[in-house]
């Protein structure tokens, strides 16, 4: 009986020896044949190098004053400066796809409106019961909006948040960068509401923050504005304040 164990114990080494053996060789042709087939070692070495000459040559380009080195840098600063359309290249994504596109941040799950839906869909408004305070016209950016003390701010529409922070004319400042391409911004906020996180994807009507306190008239006031490309837009054409 022993004898018969021994020799039963034994086939089954040999068996897993044998095993063992094929996936060796089998992972040794991987190899030879040009590595792992989800990552190719030459592939990823030619990208690195493109990305290598593309930085060298931006480089260069900026070394000569010559009438195309100069045009070639405005078109890189241009692009520098030019923001990325998160919302409108996740519609153009689906549309083709059909799944949401996972390299782009914030709030994936949700499926926002496709362009033309929201390019049709109407802004709602930013506070309840606000009057325009300083028009368009005085500044050509965008309006001032006096509310009550406290009065919270909301986004007009659903979008991007591609800036959350403080700048230097209007304070405690949100962007939301929309589907039809436009933006609205909200500054002169008390503060911005701490679920505000940059490139998250927030739906209409969310929370952006409180308006600050009109210390003249005990009222509150904060600045609001749509943007077109480079070009802000009179937003009193686009929605109706009291």
């Amino acid at each position: 009986m022993r004898n018969r164990a021994d020799e039963i114990r034994k086939r089954h080494e040999a068996r897993l020896k044998g095993t063992a053996s094929v996936k060796k060789a089998d992972r040794q042709a991987v190899l030879a044949d040009g590595g792992h087939p989800l990552f190719k070692g030459h592939l990823f070495l030619m990208q690195v190098m493109g990305a290598v000459c593309l930085f060298l040559l931006a480089g260069i380009l900026f070394k000569y004053e010559g009438a195309a080195a100069v045009k070639g840098q405005q078109y890189i600063k241009e692009a520098f400066r030019q923001e990325f359309q998160f919302a409108a290249v996740k519609n153009w994504y689906e549309d083709q796809f059909g799944k949401p596109l996972a390299l782009l941040p914030g709030g994936l799950d949700e499926k926002p409106l496709n362009k033309e839906a929201a390019s049709q869909k109407p802004y709602a408004i930013p506070a309840a019961g606000g009057k325009v305070f300083q028009s368009f016209k005085s500044n050509g950016e965008g309006l001032i909006i006096s509310t009550g003390e406290g009065q919270e701010v909301e986004t007009v529409s659903e979008g991007y948040v591609i800036f959350a922070g403080k700048k230097d004319k209007t304070g405690y400042t949100v962007v939301i960068q929309h589907e039809n391409e436009e933006e609205s911004w909200y500054g002169m906020l008390e503060k911005i509401d701490s679920s505000i996180k940059l490139y998250d994807y927030i739906e209409q009507g969310a929370v952006l923050g409180r308006v600050s306190q009109n210390r003249e008239e005990s009222t509150g006031k904060f600045y609001f504005a749509l943007k077109k490309g480079e070009q802000f837009i009179d937003p009193s054409k686009v929605i109706r304040f009291d």
